[in-house]
């Protein structure tokens, strides 16, 4: 979904859509994969405001939606809510090169840059989704992971598979975790 700025009344607008998984887009030719990590499970659903103030223009809306992610040490899919406000600020290249301070502050690095005419809706959805998932993902606080060796997945069950020797460099931190 693309706004375009010219069509807006008295500089401002709403938009409202609701994204089914494939419709952002695939990832390695996942349907409904956003990246290499998230995909979308469900209808995400965006609304928001466009506002034009000059040359800037202000977007401001919120992203409900429900996206998987495999857990950091098992690799289980595990579904997490998305419920996330935003508010992002679009200046054209040529305003951008124009007030281009020597140092960045904390407040340009809030500012986008756009063609001045149209806002892609697709590409903040995608993005806001992604910022929205966490780094670090466990599908429980104790997850144990899966062994190294066979691939079994150590919270279903154990295997029988050896421990082999830590690396020398490590052994002081198994010490740490030995109690010795």
């Amino acid at each position: 979904m693309r706004i375009e700025l010219v069509n807006l009344e008295h500089g401002r607008g709403d938009f409202s859509h609701v994204y089914q998984p494939d419709e952002l887009g695939s990832f390695a030719g996942r349907a409904g994969s956003l990246d290499e990590r998230v995909a979308l499970v469900g209808p995400a659903t965006v609304n928001g405001t466009v506002r034009l103030a000059g040359t800037e223009v202000f977007v401001n809306g919120h992203i409900k939606a429900r996206a998987a992610v495999e857990c950091d040490r098992c690799l289980k899919q595990v579904e997490l809510p998305v419920d996330a406000d935003f508010e992002l600020e679009y200046v054209t290249g040529q305003t951008y090169a124009s007030t281009a301070a020597a140092e960045l502050t904390e407040n340009d690095l809030a500012v986008s840059v756009f063609d001045g005419e149209t806002i892609d809706v697709d590409e903040i959805v995608k993005e806001q989704i992604l910022l929205a998932v966490p780094t670090r993902t466990l599908c429980q606080p104790d997850c144990k992971g899966i062994c190294p060796e066979c691939g079994i997945d150590k919270n279903i069950g154990d295997c029988d598979c050896e421990t082999k020797d830590v690396d020398p460099r490590w052994a002081a931190l198994k010490n740490l975790t030995s109690g010795k």
